[in-house]
């Protein structure tokens, strides 16, 4: 359930993957000794990390291409929410293929009462159909600061030696 996961740390996928990548990652060098395991590790790392910088330096925008790609996509098939608009920035949502369920939707506070909004930092389904009645929203607005260029840019900033 949503409202057990702390909001401050924005994650919309969730499972125990991690390992399993990390594993096929490193499957040829497992059997290295543990210096050079741990070298190999360090240089596979570093490559990994340059090739990211070299892929932000490109990018263009404000936020992730890649989340506004991903938020373009999500407004389709919406037609199954009926806005109620109590105000320029709120509104309630009525979803009317879940026994109409309704969720408030504040978008100045970048909320809504299904959690989605709060935990992933992207605005939920509710939100979007909300804002797609809005002329050209600026997605970026409504996207948490931690999908930014300059977020990736600085995570990326630092060297590996």
């Amino acid at each position: 359930m949503r409202c057990m996961f702390d909001p401050s740390i924005k994650c919309d996928y969730i499972n125990n993957n991690l390992a399993e990548s990390f594993n096929g990652w490193i499957k040829d060098y497992k059997d290295l000794p543990p210096d050079e395991l741990a070298d190999t590790l360090r240089e596979l790392v570093m490559k990994l990390h340059e090739k990211r910088r070299k892929i932000g330096m490109k990018l263009k925008g404000k936020i992730i291409p890649a989340i506004i790609q991903q938020i373009h996509n999500r407004t389709r098939g919406l037609k199954h929410l009926k806005v109620g608009k109590s105000g320029v920035a709120s509104c309630e949502v009525r979803d009317t293929s879940k026994y109409n369920l309704r969720h408030v939707v504040k978008t100045d506070q970048s909320e809504c009462t299904c959690l989605e909004w709060q935990q992933t930092g992207k605005p939920c389904e509710h939100a979007l159909a909300f804002l797609l009645d809005r002329r050209n929203p600026r997605w970026e607005d409504y996207v948490h600061d931690y999908f930014s260029l300059e977020k990736f840019w600085a995570a990326y900033a630092g060297e590996i030696e």
